[in-house]
C-alpha cells in the first residue's frame, strides 16, 4: 500500500510546521536544494532554498504543477531548512532527488493526498 492509499498524514511537528510556514498554505510537497556537507563546514547543513512548492495533483499519476512565486533562497528559509535536514534528513516524509558534488535536492512531503479526494483512483 503506497502513500496513495494511506489515509494517514505525516505527523504534525515543529519542524514540519516550521517548513510550512516558508510556503503558501495549499503546498503538499515542497522541493528543497542544500549545499553538500563538507569538512569545512564540519558536516552539517549550511546553505538551502526552496525550489517550489506544490500541491497534489487532481488525479493520481499526473505531475505536480508548482504554486506561483514559492522560490525562497532568504537566510531564514535557508536556516530553517538546515535545522529541518540535520535532524529529519532521513525521516519518511523525505526523498532524496538529487545528490551532486555541490548540492543535494530533496523533496519533502508536507501532507499526503486524501485518498477520498482522488476516488477509487
Amino acid at each position: 500500500m503506497g502513500p496513495h492509499a494511506s489515509p494517514a498524514q505525516p505527523r504534525r511537528t515543529p519542524a514540519v510546521d516550521t517548513l510550512r510556514a516558508l510556503v503558501p498554505g495549499d503546498a503538499d510537497v515542497i522541493r528543497v536544494r542544500a549545499a553538500t556537507p563538507t569538512a569545512a563546514t564540519n558536516w552539517t547543513w549550511t546553505h538551502a532554498e526552496v525550489l517550489g512548492a506544490y500541491p497534489w495533483p487532481p488525479h493520481p499519476g499526473e505531475p505536480l504543477r508548482p504554486l506561483d512565486r514559492t522560490a525562497d533562497d532568504s537566510t531564514h528559509a535557508s536556516l530553517t531548512i538546515c535545522e529541518f535536514l540535520t535532524t529529519r534528513q532521513y525521516a519518511p516524509i523525505v526523498r532524496l532527488v538529487r545528490a551532486g558534488d555541490a548540492t543535494y535536492t530533496f523533496s519533502i512531503r508536507l501532507t499526503y493526498p486524501r485518498r477520498e479526494d482522488w476516488g477509487d483512483a
